[in-house]
Parts: C-alpha cells; sequence; structure tokens
C-alpha cells in the first residue's frame, strides 16, 4: 500500500469512529476530489453518513448525492437528497437538484413541481431570493425545452422581476417572444430598459431582428466573452504534417436529421479521396435513421466524442493530426467551442451551422461565396472569408415523388387558390415581414399564405394580427410532419415567400428541389442573403429584390401572373438537373482553396 493509500484509509478509518467533524469531512473530500479519486471520496461521505450523529448531517447527504449526480449515480444521488430533506426540508439548494435529478429521469413535471415548491412563499418562507431565481430559471429552461413557450416566458419574467441584472435569463425571454411571434420583440420590463433587453439577445434571435451586421457582429462578440469566457491554446503550434493525403475533420453534433447534417452527405460523398482524408469528429445524437447511417458511412474515419471532454476531444483531434478542422456549428444550440479554443488543428475554420460571424478569434475562415458575403460585409466577420464558386447552400437534385394522400384538399387548401407558402421556422416572421405579406394577401384576392403552426401560442398571435386586417380566412396552418411528407407539400404551393432578414437556409434547397418559385430579399448581412445566394447560382435573379417594397411588388405581381408561375415552375424543372454536380464542384472548389493554405503553411 502506498503512502498516499495508506492516509486515505486512515481517513476512512477516522470516519467510521465519528471522531471525523464536518468542517474535515468536506476538507478531505474536496482534496481526494480534486486528486480525481472521486469513487474514494463518495465512500468517504458514505462512510461518515453511515457512522455519524451530527446534527449537520444533512450538508454531508447533501454534497454526497451532488459527487453522485457527476457520476451519473441519478437514483442513489435521488436517495440522497431525499434523505438531506428529511433532516432539513427547507434546504431550497436540496430540492433544486432533486428536481435536476427527476430531469433526468424524464419526470419533467415533477421536477418543475419541484421547483415551484422553491418559489412557494408559504410552503418554503426561508428561501432566499438566489434559491428562488434559480428555481425559476430552471422553470423556464424545462418548458422551453418542452416547446411550453407561454408558461417558460412568465417563468422567466417572474425570475427577472426578484433579479434584474440576469442576461442569460434576458436572453432567453427575447427568443422566447420571438418564437410566440410576440410583438415587439423587445417588451421592456420593470427595472429593464430596452438596450439591456438588446444588449442580452443571443447572437441566433439577432440573426431574426436586424440587418445590422454591425449589430450581429457585436451580440456574436458579446455573446461569446459572457457565455464561455474561454482562453485559446494553441495545440497544434509548429506543427507542419508531411501526409500524403490532406486531412480535413468535421466538428459537429448535427450529423443526423437535422438542418445541416441534411446538408452534408453529399459533400462529404463528393470530398477527392485520392488527395484528401476525411474525419468526423460526432457528438451528433443517435437517430438510428438510414440518412444517419448514410453520413456515417461516408466518413474515412468517426470519432464519437459524446462521452469527451472539451480538452480530451481537442486531445484526440491533435493526435489524428488533422491538418483542416471546420466546425458546423458556429454559435449555435449545441456548439462546443472549448474544443476549437485548444486549436487542435493548424487551420481551423466554420461552416454552415452559424450564418454570421462567431466572433472567434481561433477560427481562421469562413467557408462562404461572393454573393452571400461580399467584400464590404467582411469588416465585419472575424473570420476571413474562403470563398467557394457556386452558393454556400449547394443547389440540389432529388425528384420529389408527390403521393396520393398529401393532396391540397387533405391540408385544407382550395384547389383554385393561389397558394403562398413560408415553412421557415415561426421566429424568422417579422412584424414587417407580416404586414408586407397581408398587403400581398389584400392585393391578391385568389390567393392564402401557408404557414406552419409551429407553436399555439404563435399561431394563435398570427392569427389575431390578420383577424384585425380581416384577413384571418386567408392564412391556412401546416400541422408538423416529417421531413419527406414536408418536401412533397411544397410540390402543391404555387411561390414561396422568404422571410428577412433570416433566410431559409435547407429549406431554400428543398424549395428548389419541388421546383417552386421563391421570392427572396437580399439585404446587408450574410443571414439575409443566403436564399438569394441559392437562386443566383440557379440563374434566377429576377426572384432576388434588394428592398421591401420591391419584394412585394414582386410577389403580387407573380400571383397575379399565373403562366408567369408556370413558365419559373418549368424553367425550375428544367434546369434542375444540372445542379446534380453543385456539391461536387463545391467540395472541389472548398479542397482547391484548402490545398493552396495547408501548402502556404508548409
Amino acid at each position: 500500500m502506498t503512502d498516499k493509500e495508506q492516509l486515505i484509509d486512515s481517513w476512512m478509518t477516522r470516519a467510521k469512529s465519528g471522531a471525523m467533524s464536518l468542517d474535515e469531512l468536506l476538507q478531505k473530500a474536496n482534496e481526494l476530489q480534486r486528486q480525481g479519486r472521486r469513487q474514494e471520496a463518495q465512500t468517504l461521505y458514505k462512510i461518515w453518513i453511515a457512522c455519524t450523529q451530527s446534527p449537520s448531517k444533512f450538508a454531508a447527504l447533501f454534497n454526497w448525492g451532488v459527487i453522485l449526480a457527476e457520476q451519473g449515480e441519478t437514483q442513489a444521488a435521488e436517495a440522497a437528497y431525499r434523505q438531506c430533506l428529511a433532516l432539513n426540508p427547507g434546504l431550497a439548494q436540496a430540492k433544486i437538484n432533486l428536481g435536476l435529478m427527476a430531469e433526468r429521469k424524464g419526470q419533467f413535471d415533477e421536477a418543475i413541481q419541484m421547483w415551484r415548491s422553491v418559489n412557494d412563499t408559504h410552503a418554503q418562507p426561508q428561501a432566499s431570493t438566489e434559491m428562488r431565481v434559480f428555481a425559476l430559471n430552471h422553470i423556464g429552461r424545462l418548458l422551453e425545452t418542452r416547446k411550453h413557450y407561454d408558461a417558460a416566458e412568465q417563468a422567466l419574467v417572474e425570475s427577472l422581476q426578484l433579479s434584474p441584472k440576469q442576461p442569460d435569463a434576458l436572453q432567453h425571454y427575447v427568443h422566447l417572444r420571438q418564437k410566440q411571434c410576440k410583438w415587439p420583440v423587445l417588451q421592456a420590463l420593470p427595472h429593464i430598459r430596452l438596450n439591456a433587453l438588446l444588449s442580452a439577445t443571443s447572437p441566433l434571435a439577432m440573426l431574426a431582428y436586424t440587418d445590422d451586421p454591425a449589430m450581429q457582429w457585436l451580440s456574436a462578440q458579446s455573446f461569446l466573452q459572457r457565455k464561455y469566457q474561454l482562453t485559446e491554446h494553441n495545440l497544434a503550434a509548429n506543427k507542419d504534417y508531411k501526409h500524403s493525403k490532406i486531412r480535413i475533420g468535421y466538428l459537429s453534433g448535427d450529423l443526423c436529421t437535422h438542418a445541416v447534417g441534411l446538408l452534408m452527405a453529399d459533400l462529404i460523398e463528393a470530398h477527392d479521396r485520392e488527395k484528401f482524408e476525411v474525419y468526423a469528429f460526432d457528438f451528433s445524437p443517435e437517430d438510428n435513421t438510414a440518412y444517419r447511417a448514410r453520413l456515417k458511412q461516408a466518413f474515412d474515419h468517426v470519432f464519437d466524442i459524446r462521452a469527451f471532454s472539451d480538452a480530451q476531444s481537442a486531445q484526440l483531434i491533435l493526435s489524428q493530426e488533422v491538418d483542416v478542422l471546420i466546425d458546423l456549428h458556429g454559435l449555435s444550440s449545441g456548439a462546443r467551442p472549448g474544443i476549437l479554443a485548444l486549436r487542435p488543428a493548424p487551420h481551423q475554420g466554420t461552416y454552415l451551422g452559424f450564418i454570421g460571424t462567431t466572433a472567434m478569434p481561433w477560427i481562421d475562415f469562413v467557408i462562404t461565396d461572393t454573393f452571400a458575403l461580399p467584400e464590404e460585409l467582411t469588416p465585419y466577420f472575424s473570420e476571413a472569408p474562403l470563398y467557394i464558386e457556386g452558393s454556400v447552400i449547394p443547389l440540389h437534385h432529388e425528384v420529389v415523388t408527390p403521393v396520393e394522400t398529401v393532396t391540397r384538399s387533405s391540408l385544407g387548401l382550395a384547389d383554385d387558390a393561389v397558394v403562398m407558402a413560408c415553412f421557415n421556422n415561426i421566429y424568422k416572421i417579422t412584424p414587417d415581414m407580416f404586414a408586407i405579406w397581408m398587403r400581398i394577401l389584400q392585393q391578391t384576392p385568389q390567393s392564402v399564405l401557408w404557414l406552419l403552426d409551429d407553436n399555439r401560442w404563435a399561431t394563435a398571435n398570427l392569427k389575431q394580427h390578420a383577424q384585425a386586417l380581416g384577413l384571418q380566412d386567408r392564412i391556412v396552418f401546416a400541422q408538423r410532419c416529417s421531413h419527406t411528407e414536408y418536401r412533397m407539400r411544397l410540390c402543391l404551393a404555387d411561390v414561396y415567400l422568404d422571410t428577412f432578414p433570416y433566410n431559409a437556409g435547407s429549406t431554400a434547397r428543398d424549395v428548389l428541389d419541388a421546383h417552386l418559385p421563391m421570392v427572396t430579399y437580399s439585404g446587408n448581412t450574410f443571414i439575409s442573403r443566403m436564399a438569394g445566394s441559392m437562386l443566383h447560382a440557379a440563374g434566377l435573379d429576377e426572384l432576388i429584390t434588394d428592398n421591401l417594397n420591391h419584394y412585394e411588388t414582386r410577389v403580387v405581381t407573380l400571383v397575379n401572373d399565373p403562366q408567369a408561375l408556370a413558365s419559373l415552375k418549368q424553367r425550375i424543372q428544367d434546369t434542375a438537373p444540372q445542379w446534380q454536380a453543385a456539391p461536387h464542384k463545391l467540395i472541389q472548389s472548398l479542397e482547391k482553396q484548402l490545398s493552396h493554405r495547408v501548402q502556404s503553411q508548409a
């Protein structure tokens, strides 16, 4: 037995004898945890709890529960917290943690009930403001995840009334209002000014809020500093690999039936395996779909890093001597910038996951095209543009085969109506854009607007806005469906109305696959030029507008001219087979640029 093991054994003996005080227990257990000896720390708590008569036993039970939870022992952690509460029913932190254990087990109602008990001033009069805020924020977070947006917003409002200076809570409050189409989105609260809401708005929400590239840049920079506070390290410093093939790694948690993942299979399959070796560093959920299987098969090497820490993931990437690491998240949900901050590859770039600047100094380049990110917009990006030929989102050609069960009548659409569709995420709809859609309906009596029924609060709010103009019967809401059926539904529409400033992305590719004309407005930001980039690459520049009035006029003209719409559809159908090569051309262009970067370094 080593000296260290003898020392730990002596601690266990003291704990068993009852001679160890609570303070000594906490000190010894913390020391074991710092050394990575969590199992021994857990055992020390277990022995002390079993052998003590201390009135402070509840504190040890709470700490024991924390260690058990960190080790994934949910049932045991729950039992420890319950024992803690039996001894000290007023310990709010134990109730909060017990709610987290219920959430982990999928018992969502029980979790919310536990957190609500903390905020109940009658049942929990001694709970501090801090604990009540924690409980309300957990309620808001879980309800948002469960898509109970109205109740989630209310929980955050209550939290902000208790403690107004909470950027994270403000961030979610703003985006929740976007998701519900509650306008104005920046709705002031007591003791919270509008500028506080604006400064806390997340980069994703900002993409949908404004077409000002400076605001998007500032939002990304603020978010990065507030949420991550990462220090850059350069693990790959001075690495000059001499591989026979350039090694490209893709870092993603969306290699599945996700908007980003659905764009990737064609691209990964198009890589030139004579010159490039392609890696996936994958933390995606396993959805067991045929598409995910296809994606994984497309890579030469797939590493599952779901259970890896950022440091472990970075060391793995470094060990594989990856020349170029391409992140597919940016600042979108699920991002792991901590891996990139360690710079495990000599060249690091971003693509697709976030169509805006990441403000991350450790990302060297952004993959884009000259239409989507013209030179005059590059000062608002921390990343250098790496321009590819064609569109940043490659055109696609996959024939959509309609089925008899997916018909206009089955979906509440009149056969003789001109159907204007928009199935973009509902938070992308702004009051200005919706007002234009209403004016278009007023000018085209034969038309209907077909929107996504994403959640009941957004649907109710949109109906209310339309009702004020007497247009509520001209909007048809489509329930969510499978990706396959959604593509079939697009074939039933006559024209697609894009959103602004957050354009359609992968949806735009599906729209063109359905041979459906799409009108877009290309503005002053990368995100507002994304759909225009695809239309430009498809030779459909007449569908790209440069202001809202032009957008409105173009749609009205098309809706009132069935022959023009039919001609456009036919043109898209005739041109579509040529798009089959688009993913290959994009990858060839990308490979050329990456080869130049790697060789220039060498």
